[in-house]
Formats: structure tokens, C-alpha cells, sequence
């Protein structure tokens, strides 16, 4: 046995070596990890034992020393090495050298990662080869939690699995989280992250629509319909529902998540009032899209909240909406305060048609937080005085001068009621109102440009509480284009394709000729 122990201390330290190295590419500790250590260690000890004497009379010699030193060097690299490779697997450091940032991902959907406390399966069926795209997507997501683990299928290959998801194309995507499942087609950040959070939110929250004011409604596909908005917000997965106030419950259920006025043209009445009132004290969230010809009456409504609604028409003048060929009657927005609801717009252009002023009062009710959203360049004013039959218009001292706020929202604390009224009520929280001085913006006709049906949609999310189910602006590539006139074209050809070459071979020449 003792002429063999070469061979197995060897052997043991192969084992343990293997050992190490598919710890460092595992991300637990498994069983063939465990039986590698086990086997090499048992090894190392068994060559210890039969080479015992000549270990310890060799470790005496002053070579041994040298030896040894050099041995623990070694061993301490090989540590080293190791240890990186397993920090660098389970920390690893990614980073996105574009200007635009497109390849990382949105601040919300990191948050969203970070926050998970379920985990996550995601399967791409995806014909072999041509999922690249999206596992660099999961590659992404699940950089930012262990919860989310993904997997690709080619359904030709495993048409049981297929069939039991029933995929009718490639390039769909399941997630799912417990019993919950959500199925896309389209390889995007918006689309996998609003998955995401479908499939781990808990329960479904109610959106109505008002009726019986001439609103516009979601049911109509024509230009000045909502129909458009409807969908995208039925896609976040909310129950969106119309009511009609004057026949509404004179207390509103504690599961809706918010009510949209869009563009009413006729007066609240008193009981209306009331109802929304009594909701909103309670933790309620209002959406108010209001046109120039909504009634003024609506501005004693929002007096309550600290927003003075303007009774006027903004007129803008900015040369950038004149490059889109918008009028003067329809202002483009891009200045925006910093909040959540518009957070990476970053000068994103929003199109209002016909719009009012909606601006925080000078004196608001205490306890009421005002803070105006949008705003409209200095180069507007808001039309106080009828347009004449020329169209022509022009600013005069009783018009209010720009910039004009055209969104504005307002919190307060909603009131606490006592233990027994809470499970049936709201309960304690803040009431939220967003004003819009135009309705038209998230119709059909303006939902689709620009950033219209992101800023629509992220007010709808914030006023439910959802946060985090957000609108992703889109991140395209900087265009870096370098210009040359025609004889930098020619000069840079006879540098870098006639002169630098010559003057390398030169050079080799030289070198050469010197040497010899």
C-alpha cells in the first residue's frame, strides 16, 4: 500500500481541488460537492499516514523549508484565485457603458426585483436560437434577485410542455408565482415587468368611470373615445367598471381603488357631492380631467383641496410644438416637477388639445399638500377674453401669464374612524386628487403620442397605490453620428489605410536592418 501513496495523495488532492471548483459554480453547497471534499480529504489523511516518517524527516531539511514556503504560496494564490471566482459568481458587477442606459434597467423595476418575496418561474419558449434577446432580459432580471429563475424551451423539442401552457406561438413567455400564471408575446421591459407584478400582487383593484355628466367614454373607439385608455389600463390587470353617481351606494366600497371624471360638461349635484366628499375623507382617490368648457362650479369642489381651476384657455407659442404642427391652442409640455408619476421622463413631450390652467392656490386648506406637475413654457399665457372669429389671439394684462400649470395633484390625510368603521370604510390613509386641465390628451386621437399614454397611466397607478406598476418610457440609443467633409474622408484614408501601415513596415525594416 505504502509504494501506492504517491499516488494517492495525488488523487486526494484532485478530489478536494474538484471539490472547490464546483462549489465556486454552484450556488449551494450540494451533494457532489459534499462527496468530493469527503473522498479527498480521506485521502490527503490516508497519504499522511503511510508517508509519515518520511514527511517528518523531510520537513527537518533546510530544502524542506524552502520547499514549504513556496508549497504555502502556492496554496495561498490558489486560495485566492478561488475565492474571487466565488465572490465573483455570487456578486457579480454588470455595467452599461451606453449613454442612453439601454441595456439596464429601470430604477421601478429594480425596486420591483429587490422587493420580491415569492419566487418567480419564468419559461420563453422560444425556437432554438433565437432567444437571445430575451435571455439577455433574464440575464437582467435575475441579476437583481434570486427569487426570479427562468428557463428556455424549444416547444418542438417538448410539445407536452407546450400543450400543457397551451403556447400557440414562439417567443411567448410565462411567469408564474404560486397559482398565479401571465403569459406575453412581446420581448420588453414594460411587458415582464408588469407581468411581474401581476403575477405576484395580491387580488384585483376596482376603477370607475363616471356617467351621467356628457363624459367621455371608454366604450367609444372613435377619436374622441377612451377606449384605448380602457385597454391599457385592463393590461395592468385593474376591474374597471362605469357608475353613476346619483344611484351610487351614498357610501362607495372600501375595493375601489379609484374613480375617473373625464371631461364632465354638466354640474355636480349636491348628493354627488356628497358621496365624493365622504369617499375621499376616507382615503379615496379622484381623477378629474377637465376641459375649458367643463363647469366652474368644479373649482369650489378642488377649492377644498388647495387647486384653483383657471377660467381660461392656454395659449402656446413654443417653437416645439410647432414642429409637431400643433396650434397655439394645444400646448406640449416638457417640464415636469420631480415626482414618482413622472420619474425618467427626463423632457419626455406631452400634447394637450384646448386646455385650462390648474395651479396650486396661494393660501390651501392646511393639512393639504399641493404640488403642480406640468407646466407649460414662458413663452404661454392663459386666454382670459373670447378668440376672436380671425382666430388671432394676443396677450393683454388681464390674461395670466405663463408658465401655467396644466396637472396638479393634492394629498391629505384621510379621517380616522373608529376600529368597527374600518373594515367597512377605507380607513385611514391620504386622499389623492389629480387634476388634468384637458380631457383630450388620453382619448384616442392624443393617447398614443409621445409620452400622453405613460403619463395617463403612471397618475392611474399612483392614485391606486400601485406604485410600482409603472409605464417604462422607452430608451432609444443616442444617435452619435461622426461628419466628415470630403477631404477629411480623403485625409483619413491616406492615414489610417496608406501611411500608418507604411510607416509600421517602415519601422519593421529599421528594426531589422539594426539588429542584423
Amino acid at each position: 500500500m505504502k509504494k501506492y501513496s504517491n499516488w494517492i495523495g495525488l488523487l486526494g488532492l484532485l478530489f478536494v481541488l474538484a471539490g472547490l471548483v464546483t462549489y465556486s459554480i454552484s450556488t449551494m453547497i450540494n451533494t457532489l460537492v459534499t462527496i468530493l471534499l469527503v473522498i479527498g480529504v480521506i485521502l490527503l489523511v490516508g497519504y499522511v499516514i503511510l508517508q509519515f516518517r518520511e514527511i517528518k524527516s523531510g520537513l527537518s531539511s533546510r530544502s524542506a523549508k524552502f520547499g514549504a514556503n513556496a508549497a504555502l504560496m502556492v496554496i495561498f494564490l490558489l486560495g485566492i484565485l478561488v475565492v474571487v471566482n466565488i465572490l465573483g459568481h455570487r456578486f457579480s458587477y454588470r455595467s452599461d457603458l451606453t449613454a442612453a442606459r439601454i441595456f439596464s434597467l429601470a430604477e421601478q423595476t429594480r425596486k420591483v426585483l429587490k422587493n420580491l418575496d415569492k419566487d418567480v418561474n419564468v419559461i420563453g419558449f422560444f425556437k432554438a436560437g433565437e432567444e437571445s434577446q430575451a435571455r439577455e432580459f433574464m440575464i437582467e432580471y435575475s441579476h437583481f434577485s434570486q427569487r426570479f429563475k427562468y428557463e428556455f424551451i424549444d416547444p418542438d423539442k417538448e410539445p407536452g410542455l407546450a400543450k400543457k401552457y397551451d403556447i400557440k406561438s414562439y417567443g411567448t413567455i410565462v411567469l408564474e408565482c404560486e397559482d398565479k400564471q401571465e403569459k406575453i408575446n412581446t420581448v420588453s421591459e414594460e411587458e415582464i415587468t408588469n407581468a411581474l407584478i401581476k403575477v405576484t400582487r395580491e387580488g384585483v383593484k376596482r376603477i370607475l368611470f363616471t356617467t351621467g355628466h356628457g363624459e367621455k367614454d371608454y366604450d367609444d373607439s372613435e377619436q374622441g373615445g377612451l377606449s384605448k385608455a380602457k385597454n391599457a389600463i385592463a393590461e395592468l390587470n385593474y376591474d374597471i367598471d362605469k357608475v353613476f353617481l346619483v344611484q351610487a351606494p351614498d357610501t362607495l366600497g372600501a375595493d375601489v381603488a379609484l374613480i375617473v371624471m373625464a371631461g364632465p360638461m354638466t354640474d355636480l349635484l349636491s348628493p354627488e357631492r356628497g358621496k365624493l366628499d365622504d369617499y375621499l375623507t376616507r382615503g379615496g382617490k379622484l381623477l378629474l380631467m377637465l376641459d375649458p368648457e367643463s363647469p366652474a362650479s368644479y373649482g369650489d369642489f378642488l377649492a377644498d383641496w388647495g387647486v384653483e381651476l383657471g377660467n381660461d384657455l392656454i395659449i402656446e407659442l413654443s417653437p416645439v410644438g410647432q414642429l409637431f404642427g400643433a396650434g397655439p391652442i394645444m400646448p406640449v409640455v416638457t417640464s415636469y416637477e420631480k415626482h414618482a408619476i413622472v420619474e425618467g421622463f427626463g423632457g419626455a413631450m406631452t400634447l394637450f388639445s384646448e386646455a385650462r390652467s390648474v395651479g396650486k392656490m396661494t393660501d390651501p386648506p392646511a393639512g393639504v399638500t399641493v404640488t403642480e406637475i406640468a407646466k407649460t413654457s414662458n413663452n404661454s399665457w392663459g386666454e382670459t377674453s373670447a378668440i376672436g372669429a380671425d382666430g388671432q389671439v394676443g396677450f393683454d394684462p388681464a390674461d395670466n401669464q405663463g408658465p401655467l400649470a396644466i396637472f396638479t395633484i393634492a394629498e391629505k390625510s384621510a379621517t380616522t374612524f373608529p376600529p368597527a368603521m374600518a373594515d367597512e370604510l377605507s380607513g385611514p390613509g391620504k386622499g389623492r386628487v389629480a387634476v388634468f386641465g384637458d380631457a383630450d390628451f388620453a382619448t384616442n386621437a392624443y393617447f398614443n403620442f409621445q409620452a400622453n399614454g405613460n403619463l395617463f397611466l403612471n397618475v392611474v397607478n399612483w392614485l391606486a397605490e400601485e406604485e410600482d406598476l409603472i409605464s417604462i418610457m422607452p430608451r432609444d440609443p443616442e444617435d452619435r453620428r461622426l461628419s466628415m467633409t470630403a477631404q477629411q474622408s480623403k485625409l483619413m484614408l491616406w492615414l489610417g489605410v496608406i501611411l500608418l501601415p507604411l510607416a509600421v513596415f517602415g519601422l519593421g525594416i529599421y528594426v531589422y536592418r539594426r539588429r542584423k
